[in-house]
């Protein structure tokens, strides 16, 4: 890429102020370009200072070897330029869906990707996820498309409904949806089977269970669909002699992205007609390695790229193999997201490069931004910023504004943005809650708004530039950035802080009652359905049946597994217990690692009388249990009182102090001795210690499990459903000291505990 020198850009602006007299907008309509990265939070930037980013396996590092390098994005930011406070939501649906719309929660209903408003479809009357296209009927596409510019989207979708009722002309999807199985091209997929009655993941490249979420591989040997390509609405990419010849294990789907939004760019600059391509790169997203299926790293090595101080240079990738096996033969990177940013960088300068080859670069915004905070460091936090900091860079030939601005932006300002910069007028009477940047960049302003806002689930985030409430309730100081970007000074005495704090906090509480419906106003206008299930139990949404704990009650401890990625102090292992837990995405994640004894994890507690709340997922595993203990009790084995165990299709609670883990009771079940009446009269006594209870449990799904020991009967509730209780003696144990839980099989995923005191 030959260097785009700040000199000529400023000769640019003049001439644009003097044609126009007012240097408030661009001096005709120009193109537009939305690179929308992946799961990429500021801080992993260098443009950004940093003194940490995360490793390869995430987590926190300064190790400057795991430091993505970007030279085109920082020309870019320094020739147009970069935000320092730019915020998305806290994970990936409902952050597009307030880019896309330029509106949050409270209008388009897509409060978190687990929690999405309803609508009774017309078509079926069936109640299904609300469209973002019926909820918010003007979109990104849609106000380009009306503005008289071609379309295109380019990349990631996971937009329900139908895609081609989003504004775009045409579209190239890695991949569309994962129900679409049936590409002939490539193995790099997965399916659910049932197995023993349970649904587990399998890979179609090797046929292996594995423990990861379903996807369609995105990367290497990608899945593409295509939209409104030779007359045909979708279609399976490769669709062409040519492109199948050249399809294979080395094919990159961000290159096939970018390929076809490269011939768009060419059909309309052939036109003369104005475009708009909005590229939703995967890059920086995790997904599995099908290349390498035993790499500790969410994110697979890129092909290998080379900076020679003015221009890139890439290897081609050269792989073989077969069925998990695999060579790239040292064409490949090393994993890591930082490889990811690099890639997006040589993009960026693909992009550029592109522009000046077809003589439209002066005529064309570029936007680069990213939708949520880094997997296992922001995405889905409520702590703080995050979640939802993520990194803005805008070249917009004219504009007034070069290299770093100390300003507020939320992502529902691009909307307003695009609609300016394309021409197109919002109606009045639709309610948009960006605000347009077109005055700010092109103009005087050295300001832009006073707050910006995300949400997720029941949880509000605002910040001003003085004061930052996070979704944790926590309020901040924020006048001064940290070295590593996120560790602000909390501030529990309001009169520790200026004057000018304390106004700006009244500001931002003044603005959150309007947006503020999750509870009232969740699903769409007119719909009254019951909760989902998730939203029943859901601590995170504040909503719990009748059966659940109440506010009333003391909280003894309670754990959302939000900003971490390992469990952390206040739990300790058993043995044969190492690598078996860790938290992803905001969710403790758990399986059974050795042959030996399932995984075992305690919290110490003293406590008498309990009420135990928390979500589960089977996602392979078998079964678990959910153990009290007294440390201190000789009687029995291990200290063990009580427990409730659980699988899919049964529930069993147990008294173990007087049952099966009395060491009498024991003694006897091992001895050769006993005859066969007392042998049966043991059974019998171990079985009026438990009672039992069928389930028909779905597995994928959530399901909220309240356990509730109160003197000596313990009961378990499943989604506020009394399934199985027991009275007996043992479980009036008058102390406990420890709650455990033993998980037995595959991955079984939890969130949102919390333990209560009970009152006798």
């Amino acid at each position: 890429m030959k260097p785009f020198s700040v000199v000529s850009s400023a000769i640019l602006f003049l001439v644009a102020f003097h044609a126009t007299g007012s240097a408030q907008q661009p001096a005709r309509r120009p193109n537009i370009i939305l690179i929308y990265a992946d799961d990429i939070s500021a801080r992993e930037l260098p443009l950004y200072e940093s003194s940490v980013w995360s490793k390869p396996t995430k987590g926190d590092t300064s190790d400057v070897k795991f430091r993505a390098k970007t030279p085109a994005i920082e020309q870019m930011a320094r020739e147009g330029c970069w935000i320092k406070t730019a915020w998305a939501s806290v994970v990936c649906s409902p952050s597009r869906a307030m880019m896309m719309t330029g509106r949050y929660a409270h209008l388009h209903k897509w409060w978190n990707n687990k929690d999405k408003g309803r609508w009774i479809n017309p078509d079926n009357g069936k109640p299904q996820t609300w469209p973002l296209y019926e909820s918010s009927p003007l979109q990104i596409g849609h106000v380009a498309q009306q503005a008289g510019y071609a379309t295109y989207w380019s990349g990631k979708t996971q937009m329900a409904g139908d895609l081609q009722r989003f504004g775009f002309d045409q579209g190239c999807f890695t991949p569309g949806q994962l129900s679409d199985t049936d590409n002939p091209y490539t193995d790099f997929k997965m399916i659910q089977k049932k197995v023993d009655g349970q649904r587990q993941v399998f890979s179609c490249d090797t046929g292996e269970r594995l423990d990861t979420y379903q996807q369609h591989g995105w990367y290497w040997m990608p899945h593409v669909r295509l939209m409104n390509h030779g007359g045909k609405k979708f279609q399976w990419w490769p669709n062409s002699p040519e492109s199948e010849k050249s399809y294979g294990l080395a094919t990159w789907g961000p290159d096939v992205e970018l390929d076809f939004v490269f011939d768009f760019m060419d059909q309309q600059a052939a036109n003369e007609k104005p475009f708009f391509v909005y590229h939703t790169t995967h890059l920086g997203h995790d997904g599995f390695d099908f290349l390498h299926p035993d790499s500790k790293s969410s994110w697979p090595g890129t092909p290998i790229l080379s900076w020679d101080g003015s221009s890139y240079k890439r290897t081609e990738p050269h792989v073989t193999g077969d069925k998990g096996v695999y060579d790239d033969h040292g064409t490949i990177t090393e994993p890591g997201i930082h490889k990811h940013i690099e890639y997006l960088d040589y993009q960026v300068w693909q992009y550029r490069n592109k522009l000046e080859e077809l003589g439209i670069a002066d005529d064309t915004v570029i936007i680069f931004c990213a939708d949520n905070g880094t997997s296992g460091y922001g995405k889905n936090s409520p702590d703080r910023q995050k979640g939802v900091h993520v990194p803005m860079v805008i070249y917009a030939p004219g504009m007034t504004k070069q290299g770093r601005q100390d300003v507020l932006v939320n992502m529902s300002d691009l909307l307003p943005t695009i609609a300016d910069l394309s021409g197109f007028k919002v109606p009045s009477d639709y309610e948009v809650n960006g605000q347009n940047l077109v005055p700010f960049l092109y103009g005087e302003q050295t300001e832009h708004r006073d707050w910006i806002y995300a949400y997720s689930f029941e949880k509000q985030l605002i910040r001003g530039d003085l004061v930052m409430k996070d979704g944790r309730e926590k309020w901040w100081d924020v006048s001064e950035t940290p070295d590593d970007l996120i560790s602000y000074r909390q501030i529990k005495d309001w009169s520790s802080v200026s004057a000018a704090h304390r106004a700006e906090r009244d500001l931002l509480l003044a603005q959150l009652p309007q947006f503020d419906l999750h509870a009232t106003q969740h699903d769409a206008p007119g719909v009254d359905l019951p909760p989902t299930k998730r939203r029943q139990g859901n601590a995170k949404s504040g909503k719990t049946k009748k059966s659940g704990a109440t506010a009333s009650k003391k909280v003894l401890f309670a754990d959302d597994f939000d900003s971490r990625t390992e469990v952390g102090e206040g739990y300790s292992l058993g043995r044969f217990s190492e690598g078996a837990f860790e938290i992803v995405d905001g969710v403790l994640v758990t399986k059974q690692v050795s042959d030996k004894h399932g995984s075992v994890i305690r919290k110490g507690l003293k406590f008498k009388n309990v009420d135990v709340e928390f979500d589960v997922r089977f996602s392979g595993g078998k079964s678990f249990n959910f153990v009290f203990d007294d440390a201190r009790e000789q009687s029995v084995h291990a200290g063990h009182i009580c427990r409730v165990s659980m699988s899919p299709k049964w529930i069993n609670v147990r008294d173990d102090k007087t049952g099966v883990m009395k060491n009498e009771i024991r003694a006897k079940r091992k001895s050769a001795d006993l005859s066969a009446t007392e042998k049966a009269e043991l059974e019998k006594l171990i079985a009026s210690k438990q009672s039992s209870g069928k389930l028909k449990l779905k597995a994928n799904e959530w399901h909220r499990v309240r356990l509730l020991l109160n003197g000596s009967k313990l009961e378990a509730f499943i989604d506020g459903q009394s399934v199985a209780s027991l009275d007996s003696p043992g479980i009036g144990h008058a102390t406990k000291t420890k709650l455990g839980m033993t998980i037995n099989g595959g991955t079984i995923d939890f969130d949102n505990l919390k333990i209560y005191s009970v009152a006798n």
